[in-house]
């Protein structure tokens, strides 16, 4: 990174007063890290789920709009995460609303 660019970014951190990345805490690091895996295994946790109703065509015990609403609300994280640029929060939110959104139009074709 360029020193100059470097030096504006701290004085941003420092007079907003947020914490300092990296942390100087190692369990506050390693969250980072962890948080920034759990981005991309959430949504292959629900895979399965999504491959299952389109390749049974059953529907029967999925609610249309407990999943419409858990997509819906994907989504509105994922504007936080773009608003506040937590690229964790962007990536797992997107991802998650996508297939919650697919889940839910199963529904609707296989009920």
């Amino acid at each position: 990174m360029n020193d100059g660019l470097h030096h504006l970014h701290l004085r941003k951190r420092l007079y907003k007063n947020l914490e300092k990345y990296p942390h100087p805490l190692w369990w506050k690091r390693l969250l980072d890290k962890v948080m920034f895996a759990v981005a991309f295994v959430m949504p292959v946790v629900l895979f399965p789920q999504v491959v299952q109703l389109y390749t049974s065509r059953q529907a029967a015990g999925l609610s249309f709009p407990t999943w419409f609403l858990i997509s819906i609300f994907n989504f509105l994280w994922a504007l936080y995460g773009f608003a506040h640029k937590e690229k964790p929060v962007l990536i797992s939110s997107v991802a998650m609303g996508l297939l919650n959104m697919s889940i839910a139009v199963g529904i609707l074709l296989y009920q």
